[in-house]
């Protein structure tokens, strides 16, 4: 059940186990039903909302390691940033001058993590080394200092002190031809270069991270039902902010803190470095929020049309990338996905983190759970009050593994799993269809098969058997709810397997014979379509792992810490 780095099962007591296995629940609850969270979040003190957020919270999701648990944390960000809206949003432009918490979470993940980082990496990094790499480009339009700079210039030039005043208002700078000739240039090849990201930026939609983008849909959706006077446009431009300037323009304005760009050992950006990328950072942002510059900026009047032009293109781009698919289709994920788990999730976890977790559910309990008979007061009245012991579960600050367990999950070895057997169903009916077709489901498991199919399905039956007998592990050969099952060795029997299944399935309402089972039949087919997908995500799960381990040998060398391996596969 518990997995401790640095102590083993036998020393906790009688008593810390059964409280060890009342955490269990409490934090697959926790992990598998956002509400809870979400809510809490925003009834706690606000003080010491992020931080529990950042800690806490990413640790009880492992930070998104695999595809359940970047569902899972993606399904809390989504609540969350409802529960936000609606309780702290009071018009859409609360979005773009004030600083949501939640927003300000999701962005720091997205951007934060390895498979993300390197998203923005390759999308925004080229363009960056490229602007950091041009020893002449000098992207400086602000008049006093082109005012000055040109001063400078012409004194090395003719060896003579100038005769004009050194310190002149913007206005008096502009009255000088050189110094609007100048800014002028400098607009031009600004713009060139602003096209240059800009086309890069919204070229490469599809290459955006899952994440960002389904929040990015929650947020366009949650404005959209709390105001829904509010113009299309104006949504959108909420969204800009959280896709560009919250997302994107902080990588532009200081890449060096975000590792997207390749700095030497000892390498620093230069003070022209950082104003170039600040120039273009500050006009792309003025035209994802269509900010035209106005008589006190009349030097930049020039820049006006390009980014009207530039913000209608943002707008298509925003449009774009709120658009996407559901997060189930997504991770492919349902209701059954946690049930045919072949190993149970498991968080690395303090004692001191889950004792902070658990008051904190017992101060907000009310407004944390919905009714007398929410589950969370189940777990929570089996817990009852914080151990006085702070040592019970072991040092405070030492993490162990806990494995989570759902408190009301049926016995998996009985046929009255109705969500394994669901799944369980699919895979006969999938070995049936290979053997027989016909006009309907129900045709089929009605119609006797022929004897080439009989031994088409009996060789099938016999290599399956033998390798089911190679199987060493015990539990899972004799286990009822195994996929194969050595008794199927006739296709009548698999037949009447399959309509035995399907008969529980439809007191669970599940199944409706009379349209022929098209739930399920629905099911498989939504499998087989995405079995592509399954084996990109098992691939992307096995880098993101690898990834983590290597980050957590980084940060170990770093702090010359001695810990123990966790065992994360």
């Amino acid at each position: 059940e518990v997995v401790p780095k640095n102590r083993g099962l036998k020393e906790l007591s009688k008593e810390s186990r059964e409280m060890l296995e009342s955490y269990q629940h409490l934090f697959y609850l926790l992990q598998t039903n956002p509400k809870y969270l979400a809510k809490l979040l925003f009834t706690m003190p606000q003080n010491n909302c992020t931080k529990f957020m950042e800690s806490v919270v990413l640790t009880i999701y492992n930070y998104g390691t695999n595809s359940r648990e970047e569902c899972l944390l993606l399904r809390l960000f989504e609540n969350a940033l409802k529960e936000e809206v609606q309780r702290k949003v009071d018009k859409v432009q609360d979005i773009s001058t004030g600083s949501p918490t939640v927003i300000k979470i999701v962005v720091g993940y997205y951007r934060g993590t390895q498979g993300n980082q390197n998203s923005l990496k390759s999308l925004l990094g080229p363009l960056i080394e490229q602007v950091m790499e041009d020893s002449d480009l000098n992207m400086n339009i602000h008049p006093l200092e082109v005012y000055k700079a040109w001063i400078s210039r012409t004194e090395m030039e003719t060896g003579e002190a100038s005769k004009l005043p050194y310190d002149v208002t913007p206005e008096q700078a502009l009255k000088h031809k050189e110094v609007t000739d100048e800014i002028e240039n400098t607009i031009k090849k600004l713009v060139t270069i602003i096209k240059s990201f800009q086309e890069k930026i919204i070229g490469t939609v599809d290459q955006m991270p899952y994440g960002i983008r389904y929040m990015a849909m929650c947020l366009r959706k949650n404005l959209k039902e709390k105001f829904p006077e509010s113009s299309e446009e104006e949504i959108l431009k909420a969204v800009g902010n959280l896709l560009y300037y919250r997302y994107m323009n902080p990588v532009i304005t200081a890449p060096d803190s975000f590792e997207v760009i390749e700095l030497g050992a000892g390498s620093n950006m230069n003070n022209v470095q950082r104003r170039n990328l600040g120039s273009i950072a500050k006009i792309l942002q003025h035209a994802a929020s269509f900010k035209i510059f106005d008589s006190d900026a009349r030097y930049l009047a020039s820049l006006n049309s390009f980014i009207k032009t530039a913000y209608i293109k943002f707008m298509e781009f925003f449009d774009a990338a709120s658009t996407i698919s559901d997060i189930d289709e997504h991770f492919n994920m349902d209701e059954f996905s946690d049930v045919t788990m072949l190993n149970k999730p498991m968080i690395f976890i303090s004692p001191s983190e889950i004792n902070s977790t658990h008051q904190l559910l017992l101060d907000h309990q009310k407004q944390v759970t919905e009714a007398d008979d929410d589950p969370m007061n189940e777990v929570l009245a089996s817990l009852g009050p914080i151990p006085e012991d702070e040592a019970m579960l072991g040092d405070k600050s030492t993490e162990f593994g806990l494995v989570l367990t759902n408190k009301w999950e049926l016995n998996m070895s009985d046929e009255s799993n109705i969500q394994a057997l669901f799944s369980k169903t699919k895979y006969l009916i999938v070995d049936l269809l290979k053997i027989q077709r016909g006009e309907t489901f129900t045709a089929i498991l009605h119609t006797d098969a022929n004897k080439q199919q009989q031994e088409l399905y009996k060789a099938i039956h016999s290599r399956r058997l033998a390798a089911e007998n190679e199987k060493t592990n015990e539990e899972e050969k004799n286990s009822k709810m195994a996929l194969f099952d050595p008794n199927d060795n006739t296709i009548k029997k698999l037949k009447e397997h399959i309509l035995k299944n399907l008969t529980i399935l439809e007191q669970h309402k599940l199944v409706t014979p009379t349209e022929d089972y098209q739930e399920i039949l629905t099911s498989i087919a939504k499998d087989i379509c995405n079995q592509r997908k399954y084996r990109q995500r098992r691939k992307q799960d096995l880098k993101k792992i690898g990834e983590t381990v290597e980050r957590m040998s980084k940060k170990e060398k770093s702090t010359d810490c001695d810990s123990a391996l966790i065992p994360l596969l």
